[in-house]
């Protein structure tokens, strides 16, 4: 169960830290087998005194590394690093390594707030992660994208405490991602790291569900308490409202309350009007809240809803990445993207390829921007390795549990371009779909899948589809096939499952202009986005639209004299710069002919 970290005090590790590349892998236990003492610890070799001169301890243990040494390393003194940050953006000479860096950094037991209990949180870390605190080892971690914690409370020692990190950003064939990517590998420790202190028991998370009915508002809140019984009673309270409730044991590992209200005393959420509550849980003495909006979204005879009301999703898709920044984006970068978003006019928003910074999701709350949340089930994933898909299931449940309090978050996608003629696919991607409304039931399941071309025109041939609340269908007619607007010959079914279109449009390269006809240029862009989606609007099965995408980025397979590493399909260049097609893209969703 993850750690609800983000409403509690907690203190922040971020700042610099002492980066060491270790390209060959040299500097965990390489020399176990070669120098061992009597108790099979590493030893040392002596100078001509009889003093050690050259350490064999591994990198992760603080007395390998001094001032007076002819260690290899050093970690008091590597390179200086801001973290959270990517490391080729941090230090271009790092751009395209990919293999092991060492990071480390001491504190000062003195400089944290403790309590009972003390958990080291990692926000993101790609893409493995191996983790030491005074040369005990707390855990690994796999999934470059989503948080992940370890309880140090009997690590921590008075004084100095080294805090040493071996990140491991290799892209590997059985990995999530595997090797084949479309976006660049940004390796780091991209997001915060901080230290949570909790009483021995605690709220270790929460959720909260929303179900509508003709005159009620139901709120479901569930807790889960760590560290054993030392009360009687949890609370949960929404003190708007003027509401309190015990929770009560449901029989597994959750304690439930149900708030049942009246329709006209609660402001329900939505794109028009995201009012957000307080939400408080408490139980002996711990307590969190979160700013949680009540909605229910569901899916149906071709539509999408938000609290009953069909709703047509006016959005666009982006990577989580900033120029000179990789993936390690700060508020401003997030307040950047969604005065991007509200200019075009959109109310939703797909978040590709992997799990984006939580601050995404809680500034969707609070603009009223629904999402599409996925994680990187991308392309040839090997679906029948069993370690794989537990690892995908890890990915799915750590994703879910981050953000399944974010109102702004409608859609979970399980997968984006794999193969529906895979039979192991065919069988896999259901038990996913399952699994993620075994944690969460209250959103839809969609992926982003094709259409088959047909002598009768496009169809849907996916049989993922039954197993799905929506369906994102990837099409570029225009650009890499057929015509701009080839989607007018999908044969739909205005009563099936509702399609929203996750991927289309075409590359342009800011400031190259010429003819409609000239490919790379804005006006060619421009002209495609009119041809796509006036033919998404005349197909009723189509509920969405998320054009690919807000704006450029890179893309090691991209190289040719437009793209130099980039992907150009941005409205917006990296730089901020918006071609024609943003402008097209806004006056379609202004003119309302998606509705």
């Amino acid at each position: 169960m993850q750690l609800l970290a983000y409403p509690r005090e907690s203190t922040a590790l971020d700042g610099e830290w002492q980066a060491i590349p270790d390209q060959y892998e040299m500097f965990r236990d390489y020399f176990d087998d070669f120098v061992e003492d009597e108790d099979g610890d590493s030893a040392a070799l002596p100078d001509e005194d009889g003093q050690p001169a050259l350490s064999f301890e591994s990198i992760y243990e603080p007395s390998a590394s001094g001032d007076d040494d002819i260690t290899d390393f050093n970690i008091y003194d590597g390179y200086s690093m801001r973290v959270p940050s990517s490391w080729g953006e941090e230090m271009p000479e790092f751009r395209h390594f990919e293999g092991w860096m060492w990071f480390a950094r001491t504190f000062d037991r003195d400089e944290i707030e403790e309590d009972d209990r003390t958990f080291l949180r990692f926000g993101a870390v790609n893409y493995k992660a191996e983790v030491w605190l005074n040369g005990e080892r707390l855990g690994e971690h796999e999934g470059g994208y989503t948080p992940f914690t370890f309880e140090i409370t009997d690590h921590l020692q008075d004084g100095e405490n080294a805090l040493v990190v071996r990140v491991d950003n290799k892209r590997y064939e059985d990995g999530i991602p595997n090797e084949s990517t479309d976006w660049f590998n940004f390796g780091g420790i991209n997001r915060s790291v901080e230290l949570v202190s909790v009483p021995e028991s605690y709220v270790r998370n929460f959720k909260v569900e929303t179900t509508l009915s003709d005159d009620a508002v139901d709120v479901d809140v569930s807790a889960w308490i760590d560290g054993g019984a030392t009360a009687d009673a949890a609370t949960a309270e929404i003190p708007e409202l003027g509401v309190e409730s015990e929770l009560s044991s449901a029989g597994d590992d959750r304690l439930t309350a149900t708030f049942s209200l009246s329709a006209s005393d609660v402001d329900l959420w939505s794109p028009s009007n995201p009012k957000l509550y307080t939400v408080r849980v408490e139980y002996d003495g711990d307590a969190v809240e979160d700013r949680v909006g009540f909605r229910e979204v569901s899916a149906g005879g071709g539509e999408v809803r938000v609290n009953g009301e069909s709703i047509a999703l006016r959005g666009i898709a982006l990577h989580e990445e900033v120029a000179g920044k990789g993936r390690a984006l700060g508020i401003d970068d997030v307040r950047t993207r969604f005065q991007w978003i509200n200019e075009l006019g959109c109310n939703f928003a797909r978040l590709a390829h992997y799990p984006h910074t939580e601050e995404m999701a809680r500034t969707a709350d609070e603009e009223g921007i629904l999402l599409w949340e996925e994680v990187p089930a991308y392309w040839d994933i090997n679906f029948g390795d069993e370690e794989i898909q537990e690892l995908y299931r890890q990915q799915l449940r750590e994703l879910i549990q981050r953000d399944w309090n974010r109102a702004s978050v409608a859609l979970w996608s399980i997968a984006n371009e794999t193969d529906h003629n895979d039979e192991t696919r065919n069988e896999v991607l259901p038990q996913m779909a399952d699994y993620v409304r075994d944690l969460d039931d209250t959103r839809l399941v969609t992926a982003a899948c094709f259409v088959d071309e047909t002598d009768d025109g496009l169809v849907l041939n996916d049989p993922l589809e039954e197993h799905l609340d929506v369906v994102g269908v990837n099409e570029y007619f225009g650009w890499y096939y057929g015509d701009a607007d080839d989607m007018k010959h999908f044969r739909d079914d205005p009563e099936g499952t509702p399609i929203v279109i996750s991927e289309t449009g075409g590359g342009a390269k800011w400031g190259n202009h010429g003819t409609e006809e000239d490919r790379w240029t804005e006006e060619f862009q421009a002209a495609i986005y009119r041809d796509q989606t006036e033919a998404a609007a005349a197909t009723e099965q189509i509920a969405g639209i998320s054009p690919w995408i807000l704006f450029d980025f890179r893309a090691p397979m991209r190289q040719n004299e437009y793209q130099r590493g980039y992907n150009r399909k941005g409205v917006v260049d990296q730089h901020g710069r918006k071609k024609q097609a943003f402008h097209v893209l806004r006056e379609f969703y202004e003119s309302g002919r998606l509705e």
